[in-house]
Order: C-alpha cells, then structure tokens, then sequence
C-alpha cells in the first residue's frame, strides 16, 4: 500500500509536541507499506539540530523509512489571526502543488487540525483518482467557536460548508474519541463511515520506572506530592484552575508543576507571583524523550481543560502518557475520559471549573501513597490492553485497506 499523508504538524520524538504521525507512520512502513508525508518545515524546533536544516523552499528527508516532504511556510501560535490565516492558506496551496506534483499513491490520507489540510487531500485524491481518507483530531469549527476564537458569522458558515464537503467526500473519516464519533453520527454521518482511532500510549518511551532521578533535587521537591500538568498553556487548557487549586493547597504537601508554552502562560505565571504560590512551579517545554523522566518523577498528572462541553470530544497526548508511565491521571473532562479513569480505577474525575475540588482530590491522593500505586498499576494495565500505539496502528491500516476496496 502506498500512503501519501498530509499533515502540517509532523514531529519526531525529538520535538515537544504530538507525535502521532510519525508514531503511526513508521509502523505502517514497518508492516511493509510506502509513506510519504507533506508537512510543514518545523526540523529547526527539533532538539539535536546544530545547524539550518538543507532546502529553503522545499526539503526531502527520509525519517526512519518515512519519506517527508517539508513545505517551508512559517507559522507561529503568537503570529495575529490574519497572519494565520493566510499561513494556512499558502500551506494549503503548497501542500496541494506537493501532492500533484508526487507519483499516484493508492490512497491519500489526511490529517487536522486545521481543517483546510482536507482540502490539499481531497484535491489531491481526486486528481490522482484514489481514495480520500479524513482524520478529524478536534471538531472544527465548532471548538474554536465554543471558545470565541472564530466569531464572524461568515466565517463560520463557510467553514461549516467546508467542513460538510470534506465529510461527503472522504471514503473513511478517522476520529480520535467517542464523543467525536457520537457527534458526528447524530449529524447525519454513517457509522459504517467513521474509524475510531484515539491517541496511544507509546508503550515503549513511557514506562514504569523511568525517573530522572535529579529533577525533584533541581526544583525543591524532594519530599513533595508531585501533580504534573505537562502541555499546551492555550485558552482551551483552563489553566486558573491550577492557579486557584494551588491557592487552596497552600500549607499541604502538594506542588503543581506546569510543564509547557502557550499564549496564556505570561499571564498565569504573573498571577501566580502575584499570589505568592510557592506550590506552583511553571517549566519550559521538554523533548518527549526528556519528559518521559519528568512524567516518572512524578506521583500522579493532570489532564485538565477549560469548562466548554465541547472539549469533551477530545484524545488528549497528555492522558495516554500518564497510563503508559503508569501514573495515576486526574482529568476534570465528563464522558468517555472520566469512563476510563473510573471504571479501571487508573485516577480519578473532579468537574471542570471547579479548582477547590481539584485541590481536595490532590490533598487525598496526597495522603494515600498505597492507593495512587494501586491506580497507577491500573493505568499501564489500561494502556496495554486497549491504547498501545502497534494496536492504533493496525485500525488504521485496516481503515486505509477498507477505503482502497471500497
């Protein structure tokens, strides 16, 4: 089978964002399949990179098997609304011409955020005459709407038009959560359509027993209960509730670290001097290779978001890192995230927006080494069983191989 892949985001291990491209990717060119990836150009953020990466405009590297096609068109969470537009404007464009411009693949895969990727892979499935595979990782656009981030109504309904066409014509549409795969059904969406395909525990970085032994001495927290948030500090994440939640642990042995960058991290990190939180410890973004100490060195983590229903359809990274080190998760997110945690015993729910229960969930689990233990012997059993990436790997290869001989 040969893929092409459109995503814009394509990291390695050696970056501190997703990787599950490349994670998924490679174990479809270990099963013997041929993968190319159209992505942006983001090597110079990769740890371990000494000098400029080769290729102004347009660079080739083969990455553990994977040939990736990089398309230098920047991009910059901090860049203003109009300027990322019209970034993912020109990668659209850009990603299209790649995809012409490449031999006919047997299927075309494409993966959001944002959802205009859809358009550089249906275009380019039609042109090639194969098959059109969509990945949906966020609903768009109804998560930036709930969260004021798209508010022209023009706006709106043109991605809603868009977001419709690249539905109707996809041949398989991958989601990463059941709330997802709900949403889309009760709007009309066949279920023999839709692919479930969630984010993975990599088994094989994160695991039991793997601690930087030195990060609690660096940062003072020898003899402290350890709660880890360790990504995005965005509008989306909520993150007041760790601020408040450490206001109301003063005096315990609680200690929030927030391991990451975002637009709201400025402001968080003021308003915690501010306050004078000596329990709060806000940290730079690492490669996951580095995190994977920092996640052992600590007792339990915290999958948290800000209190918009609609995030309740997310497969946040975070969550299956936490089960593959085997550490008990805390996630204020209702349905399919509280399903798990409860029903396996792998951590525990509080309601989201609700920082003084969060903060009484930390106290107890503070106080109860014998239970977080218990819950984190559940959390890597439940990686094992139903979220090891090989296991994502083989749904989407049956997905590809569905949408071919469809």
């Amino acid at each position: 089978m040969d893929v092409l892949y459109f995503h814009q985001y394509f990291a390695t291990r050696r970056r501190s964002t997703a990787t599950r491209s490349y994670e998924l990717a490679r174990r479809l060119v270990d099963r013997g399949h041929r993968v190319t990836i159209v992505s942006r150009d983001t090597r110079m953020l990769e740890t371990g990179r000494d000098g400029r990466p080769p290729g102004r405009l347009v660079a080739r590297e083969w990455v553990e098997g994977i040939d990736v096609l990089f398309l230098n068109v920047p991009y910059a969470n901090r860049y203003p609304t109009p300027v990322r537009l019209a970034s993912f404007a020109a990668f659209t464009i850009a990603a299209a011409v790649a995809g012409a411009l490449e031999r006919r693949p047997d299927v075309v895969f494409a993966s959001s955020t944002p959802l205009t990727i859809g358009i550089s892979g249906l275009a380019t499935a039609r042109l090639k005459r194969v098959p059109f595979v969509f990945e949906i990782r966020d609903l768009w656009p109804a998560v930036p709407v709930e969260l004021g981030a798209l508010k022209s109504k023009p706006a709106v309904r043109s991605a809603e038009w868009l977001e419709r066409r690249l539905y109707e014509g996809a041949e398989k549409i991958v989601v990463l959560s059941e709330g997802a795969q709900q949403d889309l059904e009760r709007r009309g969406i066949p279920s023999e359509k839709l692919s479930l395909i969630p984010n993975a525990a990599d088994l094989d970085v994160f695991r039991p027993g793997i601690v930087d032994a030195g990060f609690r001495a660096r940062h003072g927290l020898e003899d402290r209960f350890v709660a880890l948030y360790a990504g995005s500090m965005g509008r989306g994440a909520g993150l007041d509730q760790l601020v408040d939640a450490a206001v109301a642990l003063q005096g315990s042995r609680v200690t929030i670290v927030a391991l990451g960058d975002g637009g709201e991290r400025p402001r968080l990190e003021r308003r915690a001097r501010e306050l004078g939180l000596g329990n709060l410890l806000f940290l730079p973004p690492v490669a996951k290779d580095e995190l994977t100490g920092i996640v052992g060195a600590a007792d339990v983590t915290l999958t948290i978001f800000a209190p918009y229903p609609i995030l309740e359809t997310n497969s946040p990274n975070k969550f299956f890192d936490s089960l593959a080190a085997g550490k008990p998760v805390v996630v204020n997110l209702d349905g399919w995230l509280r399903r798990l945690v409860e029903e396996n015993d792998a951590g525990a729910w509080v309601p989201t927006g609700k920082p003084e229960t969060l903060a009484g969930v930390l106290a107890e689990l503070s106080a109860a080494p014998e239970r977080v233990e218990r819950m984190g012997r559940n959390a890597r059993a439940l990686a094992e069983r139903e979220f090891s990436r090989d296991l994502m790997a083989e749904r989407l290869e049956l997905t590809l191989e569905q949408a071919i001989s469809s």
